[in-house]
């Protein structure tokens, strides 16, 4: 539909003796956003249950999950589990001002780029390293494979660290972290208010 609405109007506006390169639009392919903000006073407050293995650990960790449920452990991978791209959340929001940028200087028409970090990590790759930000193990129980799911979805960022001088920076420690630090001390998410020593670092760091 963007492609096809772009096409319109540029074609259109050469109807019109224009050039029509003002009509542009960016076609962002994320892959698995994770983190929250380093402040630990914005985060993720999924309603209900997540749809993402994340949220879903956080939930554990805070006491209102039980455990974990890992669809699947007899995938094709060095831990058979199912391989996902995570990318920071604030690396993908730096990919859309680039975009936006790129679109005002270079009017392309319409352009796709995929928003991940070319690696892959498992599931249990992930328990782990959530387990390690939040310091103790996360239980977890292995279920049958989820209708639909593949063992492997992990971008190629190539066209985005070219074109747009975009690589996703933070490493999946770090979203770890941050989600953490979010969800420990927001286990309500935004039905509470944050913690003040968080708004007043905040605040310190803006004089």
């Amino acid at each position: 539909m963007i492609t096809d609405h772009i096409n319109a109007e540029r074609a259109n506006a050469k109807k019109a003796g224009k050039s029509g390169e003002e009509h542009n639009a960016a076609l962002l392919r994320y892959f698995n956003p994770a983190g929250s903000h380093p402040s630990g006073i914005m985060g993720e407050d999924p309603q209900g249950v997540p749809y993402n293995l994340l949220p879903l650990l956080a939930q554990v960790a805070v006491g209102k999950r039980e455990k974990l449920l890992v669809f699947g452990d007899d995938y094709s991978s060095k831990d058979g589990t199912a391989i996902r791209d995570y990318i920071h959340i604030l690396d993908l929001a730096r990919g859309h001002t680039v975009a936006l940028d790129h679109l005002r200087s270079k009017h392309p028409g319409v352009r796709a780029w995929n928003l991940g970090t070319g690696k892959g990590s498992t599931v249990y790759d992930m328990i782990n390293a959530f387990s390690a930000a939040v310091g103790r193990k996360l239980p977890y129980e292995v279920v049958g494979r989820r209708a639909g799911d593949v063992l492997d979805l992990t971008a190629n960022p190539t066209r985005a660290n070219k074109e747009l001088g975009w690589k996703a920076e933070r490493t999946l420690e770090e979203a770890c972290a941050d989600l953490w630090r979010w969800t420990e001390s927001n286990p309500q998410g935004y039905r509470q208010e944050p913690p003040r020593e968080f708004v007043e670092k905040l605040m310190k760091g803006r004089k």
